[in-house]
């Protein structure tokens, strides 16, 4: 029980990190203080990419999406790769029990990843508050994860991180967005 908390846990931290490290680049103007939530978001990456199959391609999915939507555009992000490296390196790499249904789960994520990021370009163009949300909070990619979850229950669990990695990365904009207000 306590390997599943830690699990989801770990979940939870590497999209809080994630964002934390991202805020500070972009919003703050302090770079010099993203290296460690980068790198603490990278180890955590890392750790759950190696604990099966699912959470490798998810993870494997996020990292493919931000490399090719351009947004790793600053040197602060490398520590994430480089603790990436690492943890695979230590844990190693979790068994694929079949490449080709990885990779249709593979390019169906991305697809979600891809429809995510256009519909948030475009929702905000429209102005309409459900599509703005919808598209703000990435559910098409929570929602195919859990539709995926009933073709491969194995994917469940991972399905689950994904949403509480999103929890934490909302709720660390939220605890810097109130940070900001309270300086001001």
């Amino acid at each position: 029980m306590i390997e599943v908390v830690l699990f989801l846990l770990a979940y939870f931290g590497a999209g809080f990190t994630l964002k934390m490290g991202d805020d500070f680049l972009d919003d703050y103007g302090q770079p010099s203080y993203a290296w460690l939530p980068f790198a603490v978001s990278g180890a955590l990456f890392g750790f759950l990419m190696a604990e099966s199959q699912w959470d490798l391609l998810l993870f494997s999915s996020i990292v493919i999406g931000v490399l090719v939507s351009g947004k790793v555009n600053k040197p602060q992000f490398s520590i994430g790769f480089i603790m990436i490296g690492i943890m695979l390196l230590i844990r190693g790499f979790p068994i694929i029990t079949s490449l080709t249904e990885w990779l249709l789960v593979l390019v169906i994520l991305l697809i979600a990843s891809v429809v995510d990021e256009r519909g948030n370009d475009w929702a905000d163009r429209q102005q309409t508050i459900f599509a703005s949300n919808f598209f703000k909070y990435r559910f098409t990619l929570k929602i195919s994860v859990l539709f995926l979850s009933v073709f491969w229950p194995g994917f469940w669990k991972t399905a689950v991180g994904l949403w509480l990695f999103d929890m934490g990365y909302e709720i660390a904009g939220m605890v810097d967005r109130k940070r900001v207000q309270d300086n001001h």
